[in-house]
């Protein structure tokens, strides 16, 4: 605050010296004899014009003056009207899916909160800065009264930043997930790096990246985890409706939960626990999608073979996109079109993986038992009503 108001105080001082001559300004009084005094060598020299500064061999202290009065003005009413320069932008600031950059002169009366984007402050926040999902960046000159939090993400925080709480840096790229920083290293440089064939061949690169990273989980999968695996591709294909399904209706409850775990404060710390459930049972899903849909195409081969065929189909529209534009032009249009088509592909096979891993509860069940399971409900709900049986007929007697 105190830098702040020093840099205001010389951006106001700054001002007011530039003013033209004639505007009312005013020195302190000096003697009769250096205003009689002629120019010196040295380039001192007295100005007889009022309302011009007089240059004397000592230092000057200006006064400025009120407009009209004559009166000193009140340093604090500077002070005041230098903070009210700030633009304020409203109580609270809270975006979902965008990006958010506080300038040095804004304000934000309360909380700047961003979900699935990046926020950047340059100015001051009076509440807390939280950041979920997205890169969080403060400037040397911000202000956060409050919090500043970054969620499975990055935070890039300057040191000359003022801090009033604390500074919470919660990644998701923790434990066995550390290597993952090096494809997001990569995604960030193909976001970030120059314009031009340089950016168009790190993406390409990238989408490489990418592909070895599923084939190695692949890997891990079928070593590891070979009956798990063969369950959920089960689910998959024994029910790929209610996979999908499933599986589209937990990415719409996901935000929900992030943002009701962000608006009780207590619950920030399951964020990325959520996330990170829900980013791996999507990778495990993909996968498996690849090996089902390279079983149909090579039948009966290696199980590495069918999930790199799969793979490879799943893939191709996005790697064969970014290779039409490396010449860029007319060829970079419609590599557009094979990339969106290509991020078609990827959240469909992701969103039915998903299902499937959660519809097996993570290959724990096989299909028989999940299905002999929803039988068993379904007849429960049905109560089989028992009529007794009428009474026997009285025996008829003899004839006599």
């Amino acid at each position: 605050m105190k830098l702040a108001l020093a840099i205001a105080a010389l951006a106001v001082t700054h001002i007011l010296a530039s003013l033209p001559a004639g505007k009312p300004q005013e020195v302190t009084p000096v003697s009769e004899e250096a205003t009689d005094a002629p120019a010196s060598k040295d380039g001192s020299a007295m100005a007889d014009a009022p309302g011009e500064v007089t240059a004397t061999d000592g230092p000057l202290s200006q006064v400025t003056t009120s407009p009209g009065t004559g009166e000193p003005a009140d340093e604090d009413e500077d002070e005041d009207e230098d903070e009210g320069d700030d633009l304020e932008t409203g109580e609270d600031q809270v975006l979902i899916g965008q990006s958010n950059t506080i300038e040095e002169d804004e304000r934000v009366k309360g909380d700047a909160v961003v979900v699935g984007g990046n926020l950047t402050v340059y100015g001051r926040v009076d509440g807390d800065a939280v950041c979920v999902g997205g890169k969080l960046t403060v400037g040397p000159k911000a202000v956060i009264d409050g919090d500043a939090v970054n969620v499975g993400g990055k935070a890039d925080i300057d040191e000359g930043a003022t801090i009033g709480g604390e500074k919470v840096n919660v990644g998701v790229a923790m434990g066995p997930f550390e290597h993952l920083r090096v494809l997001r290293d990569m995604h960030d440089a193909k976001h970030d790096g120059d314009s031009g064939f340089m950016k168009r061949l790190m993406s390409l690169v990238w989408e490489i990246a990418m592909f070895a990273f599923f084939m190695f989980v692949a890997l891990l999968l079928t070593v590891f985890m070979p009956r798990q695996f063969v369950r959920i591709e089960e689910h998959l294909t024994g029910s790929f409706p209610r996979s999908a399904l499933m599986g589209a209706a937990v990415m719409i409850i996901v935000p929900i939960v992030v943002l009701v775990l962000l608006v009780t404060i207590v619950g920030i710390p399951l964020i990325p626990l959520v996330i990170m459930a829900v980013s791996v049972a999507m990778l495990v899903g993909y996968v498996v999608f690849g090996r089902v849909l390279g079983r149909r195409l090579v039948g009966e081969r290696h199980v590495m073979t069918q999930i790199l065929v799969g793979l490879l189909l799943l893939g191709s529209a996005g790697m064969l996109g970014d290779a039409l534009a490396l010449p860029g032009g007319v060829m970079e249009s419609v590599a557009h079109v094979f990339k969106f088509v290509g991020g078609v592909i990827f959240v469909g096979s992701s969103f039915a993986g998903l299902g499937a891993v959660l519809y097996s509860h993570w290959g724990k069940r096989t299909f028989e038992e999940t299905r002999a399971m929803h039988q068993m409900n379904g007849h429960g709900h049905h109560f089989h009503h028992h009529h007794a049986p009428p009474p026997p007929a009285d025996p008829t007697p003899p004839a006599p």
